[in-house]
């Protein structure tokens, strides 16, 4: 399976941002395990970035209410030498704010002259921008070209997404429709039950979940492999149950907030791997005339959808 882990070497940039990026989304993944102490460990971690860069493994212990050896053994589950490595990583992502808020939560006890609206309109701007930087970092080249190279022989592909996901799903079947490929979209559990008992060696399936433990994906993405289809994931976790049922994972950003339940930047992210894949099916597109006859089809259908222009209104005379 080709995993999309951070390599400076392939995203062109080698500093501080890929390796802040990159412990965030080891600490978002780490809240979610099981072992409750490890998760509520993390969970503080991301909650108190700033805080714990300058604490000394004592202090973060004493603060999260576990013991010191646990701090120590949630830094290897991090995959990292020790504490101070941790420590190093936690500020260098601090001038990011990866861990930071949406906005205050006092925002949400509507404290509106602190919070004006511009303030809130620019803070959902940057928290998108930042969503689309982590993505770039986050995204592997070799396992983008595979999944380009996947969806080029596939005889139909399959777009799978629940909840939140399922938008982005419908999204990525439109654009490959535009585009000529033979796909379809499912959000219906009992009806991938009975596409999956059908599938072929020659289908693709691309699930996308950002918490990548939705059980009716996993469940979908196991049944296809059973039938010898080729799986794509889009993910945020890269330790998630999804990423050890598909052939090719990318990772997508990831970023809550208070006030929604779902992930602040997270379908960004997702519709940006999307928009990545699409333009790179179009370039590497094997029968150029092919993809234009398919484009210029579906432009003149669309067309006939469109209610023409309105006509402009004549001006009155005025009297002299």
């Amino acid at each position: 399976m080709a995993e999309a882990s951070v390599d400076p070497s392939m995203t062109g940039d080698p500093g501080i941002g890929s390796r802040a990026v990159d412990i965030f989304q080891k600490l978002v993944s780490a809240s979610r395990s099981p072992d409750r102490t490890m998760a509520r460990l993390s969970q503080w971690m991301i909650d108190n970035q700033t805080r714990a860069a300058s604490l000394s493994i004592s202090s973060v212990a004493s603060a999260s209410q576990v013991s010191e050896t646990t701090v120590f053994r949630f830094c290897k589950l991090l995959g990292l030498t020790g504490y101070r490595d941790l420590r190093n990583a936690l500020a260098e992502g601090r001038g990011l704010a990866l861990g930071a808020q949406l906005v205050h939560p006092r925002l949400q006890q509507g404290a509106c002259d602190e919070h004006p609206l511009a303030a809130v309109m620019r803070r959902v701007i940057e928290v998108n921008s930042e969503a689309l930087l982590k993505t770039m970092s986050l995204v592997a080249l070799p396992a983008l070209q595979e999944a380009v190279d996947a969806l080029l022989v596939a005889d139909h592909i399959h777009l799978v997404g629940f909840g939140s996901s399922a938008p982005v799903a419908f999204d990525a079947y439109q654009r490959l429709l535009y585009l000529g490929f033979t796909a379809s979209v499912h959000s219906d559990p009992h009806v991938l039950a009975a596409v999956t008992a059908n599938a072929r060696p020659s289908n693709l399936f691309l699930g996308i979940s950002c918490s990548g433990r939705t059980r009716d994906l996993v469940e979908t993405l196991q049944a296809a492999g059973a039938r010898g289809a080729k799986r794509l994931a889009i993910t945020s976790d890269r330790n998630s149950p999804v990423a050890t049922t598909t052939d090719i994972m990318l990772i997508s950003a990831v970023r809550r907030s208070p006030i929604a339940h779902e992930t602040i930047g997270t379908r960004t992210s997702q519709l940006a791997i999307i928009e990545m894949i699409c333009v790179a099916l179009a370039l590497q597109h094997p029968d150029r005339e092919q993809l234009d006859r398919s484009i210029a089809v579906h432009d003149r259908e669309i067309a006939k959808k469109r209610l023409p222009d309105m006509p402009k209104r004549a001006r009155p005379q005025r009297l002299v």
